[in-house]
């Protein structure tokens, strides 16, 4: 069965990514400060300023996940790490699952997704309790919400969005907080079809704009990203090439790695979007160029960049650069003009 469906979509995978029109360099970023451990996977990177936030995951680390900032060097292509964020101690920290967020001043905040507690990020490694949630036991909902948050962004003092689910393996929707009134209300349900109702076929990641007040969404499963605005109503769909999911994958448990990955990241400016494009199976990314999405809020694609490496995560420094994670390190890319 599995062999029938990698032969099925063995066609369709080179078109997702043969737009890309031009091609960027990437330099390795030397590690100084603190010495990290062995990663297995960066789960997220955010930049502000001069600084860059990361979460990870370790080897042998059992799924917890660590929070560090470091200071970018773009001129001499060095990173200054410092140490992890939150540790109180004898293995003991203040979350589990760390997720940054651009506070409105510059600052940052961090929220544990596993419950949506808000803390407040301080010098090179506290994190303060704000005694906030994303929404908590006497929050107005909805309807029932699992307490896992997703992609949390602020959109104004004590106002965020995020993605967030329905229990047991519901559906997911783009979801605003308002942390004043103990209110949380519908954006938008995300799902591409009616008969994809659970969120692990829609699985993907939100951003946020504050100048154009929109998010966008890439699915990770289908070449699509739906940018809409925050009454929920869509501004455009933007498809790079054919679905390329197999709803009969869902039966196996290894669903994912069956069905070709499309936006894998994605990392905003002020007026663009910056989609990480795979197009490929898992098994076959390290025999695959990435391509890099540029597109506007209003969901025109400026330009593709093509990248000659593994990358699986990114995060804008300015339209010109960027940096990425392809597995082993962090490195600098410069984007064609």
């Amino acid at each position: 069965m599995k062999n029938l469906i990698i032969f099925i979509f063995a066609l369709t995978l080179t078109s997702c990514t043969a737009n890309a029109q031009q091609s960027a360099d990437a330099q390795k970023l030397t590690l100084t400060g603190c010495t990290l451990p062995a990663i297995s996977h960066v789960n997220d990177m955010k930049i502000t300023g001069d600084t860059l936030w990361f979460v990870y995951e370790t080897e042998g680390g059992y799924g917890q996940r660590f929070l560090r900032r470091a200071i970018i060097d773009s001129k001499n292509h060095t990173l200054n790490v410092g140490p992890e964020m939150g540790h109180k101690g004898d293995g003991y920290y203040v979350s589990y699952m760390p997720f940054s967020v651009n506070n409105c001043d510059g600052t940052r905040l961090v929220v544990s997704q596993d419950d949506g507690e808000i803390y407040r990020a301080e010098n090179d490694s506290v994190l303060s309790r704000t005694k906030k949630y994303i929404f908590s036991d006497g929050s107005s909902l909805p309807f029932p919400l699992s307490q896992y948050v997703q992609d949390v962004s602020m959109v104004a003092p004590d106002k965020f969005v995020f993605i967030g689910r329905e229990p047991n393996g519901g559906t997911q929707y783009a979801l605003k907080a308002n942390i004043t009134t103990a209110q949380v209300d519908t954006i938008r349900r995300i799902q591409l079809s009616p008969e994809l109702t659970s969120w692990m076929p829609n699985a993907g990641e939100l951003a946020y704009s504050r100048l154009h007040d929109r998010l966008a969404f890439a699915y990770r499963l289908h070449p699509i990203i739906e940018i809409f605005g925050m009454d929920g109503k869509p501004v455009k769909q933007v498809r790079i090439c054919e679905d390329t999911f197999n709803p009969a994958t869902l039966n196996e448990a290894d669903f994912e790695d069956l069905n070709p990955l499309h936006f894998i990241d994605i990392t905003t400016t002020d007026n663009y979007i910056y989609a990480l494009m795979w197009g490929c199976r898992y098994a076959e990314i390290k025999t695959n160029a990435p391509a890099i999405y540029v597109i506007d809020w209003s969901g025109n694609i400026v330009k593709t960049v093509s990248i000659d490496l593994t990358l699986h995560r990114i995060a804008s420094i300015s339209e010109e650069q960027i940096i990425g994670w392809d597995g082993n390190q962090f490195v600098l890319i410069n984007l064609p003009d």
